[in-house]
């Protein structure tokens, strides 16, 4: 049999395709391999993507379970306020007099100038840039607050909104508890001096028996006014004993966040002097003086049946119910409690429940849309350079953060 003869150049050809095949076939492996890492990346990209959607899902189901107490226990105090209402007497209701919704509007005006303005004298050491930009962050605030929950609105004002003041966050945040603690002063000294001149005792139900209000609210007073006396008359003294009893104590996370909070106060109130000092203790009764001239108001309005300490015994017992957990707005206990002062000095069930409906309408919207008014203004007059709010909220902390810097004098 003959054997088949290979000439050179049909060698040379065979090589040459045997080359090019192998470069092919290198080039097909270089894209697999190309494709598969790709596509690894693609997958570890996803893969993340989904453990971070997954993480963002279970944070939202646990902020959404935090919101459960609070409309709970709004939704318990509100049924206990609209249960006492008979309808049949709401076609009796009447405005008896027109005077004093002017009275109530006055000093609903004049109530939060002077909360802007005890903020604005309270930054003012800090370089806030004037009582306007005050006016806007306050009010924004205070309608974030009605409408949000987790009390967003003062979270706005202390990181959000502390570059428009010229402020740090901390500066910002040493402003709101200094606040905090002039406003519960004060409604408890109210408390306090109405009950000891009050026509009749406020009765507490508990383990079945009526308990005076006023022996619990006193030596919570007390201790209150001590303590407060301290603070704006001895900071640097009590700052001292702060840090030391910090200082022998073991520091977890709790330790450390007091003792930032209060050495932030610690420094709001040194910023200001003697006479700076009282007259925050002053512009924070005019506040509440003006507060309380509100519900006088929309009592004269309605020409509700009660003895004088009434309308004043409702304002301080509504907004002491903030301190309760409850939806935005304190809705159901700002009206539970504001019926409760009523009814003690002798106004009726169902013209009580409505009054407080009514009071808590008039401020809760008239501070809300004032505050959404000139949150719009802003952004429009500052166009494209103005953050959207969703970034705002975003960019906000789940909590105060343990640790705050303290602001630079």
């Amino acid at each position: 049999m003959q054997a088949d003869v290979i000439s050179p150049c049909e060698v040379m050809v065979d090589r040459s395709s045997a080359l090019h095949l192998l470069a092919s076939i290198r080039i097909i492996e270089r894209r697999a391999y190309l494709h598969e890492v790709v596509g690894l990346r693609h997958c570890v990209h996803w893969g993340v993507r989904v453990v971070s959607e997954n993480a963002s899902t279970t944070g939202k189901k646990r902020e959404l379970w935090k919101l459960i107490p609070g409309f709970a226990v709004s939704g318990f105090f509100l049924w206990k306020t609209l249960k006492s209402i008979r309808f049949d007497d709401l076609r009796s209701i009447r405005v008896a007099s027109s005077m004093w919704i002017a009275v109530l509007i006055v000093f609903l005006f004049s109530g939060y100038l002077l909360r802007i303005y005890r903020w604005w004298f309270m930054l003012r050491r800090s370089g806030a840039p004037g009582y306007a930009v005050c006016a806007r962050v306050l009010l924004t605030s205070y309608a974030a607050n009605n409408v949000l929950p987790f009390r967003i609105g003062d979270f706005l004002r202390v990181f959000s909104y502390a570059p428009d003041l010229r402020a740090s966050s901390s500066t910002v945040l040493s402003t709101v508890i200094l606040e905090r603690l002039l406003d519960v002063f004060t409604l408890l000294t109210f408390l306090v001096v109405l009950l000891l001149h009050a026509g009749r005792p406020l009765l507490l139900p508990l383990r079945g028996h009526n308990v005076d209000v006023l022996h619990l609210a006193t030596p919570v007073l007390a201790l209150c006014a001590a303590g407060l006396f301290l603070l704006l008359f001895g900071a640097s003294f009590l700052q001292k004993i702060v840090e030391r009893l910090i200082g022998r104590i073991h520091a977890g996370p709790r330790a450390e966040k007091f003792k930032s909070w209060a050495l932030l106060l610690f420094h709001a109130v040194l910023k200001l002097s003697l006479s700076g000092r009282i007259l925050l203790l002053l512009s924070s009764l005019a506040i509440w003086l003006c507060e309380g001239m509100i519900f006088v108001g929309a009592s004269g309005a309605l020409a509700v049946p009660v003895g004088r300490s009434g309308p004043w015994l409702a304002v301080t017992l509504s907004n002491l119910s903030f301190l309760l957990p409850s939806s935005p707005g304190a809705i159901g206990t700002y009206e539970f409690f504001s019926k409760v002062g009523m009814v003690s000095q002798g106004a009726p069930q169902t013209i009580s429940a409505l009054y407080g409906l009514l009071v808590h309408m008039i401020v809760f919207f008239s501070v809300t849309l004032a505050g959404g008014i000139v949150f719009l203004v802003h952004r429009v007059a500052r166009g494209p350079r103005s953050r959207p709010l969703a970034q705002d909220l975003a960019d906000l902390p789940e909590e105060l953060p343990v640790r705050v810097s303290t602001p630079t004098p």
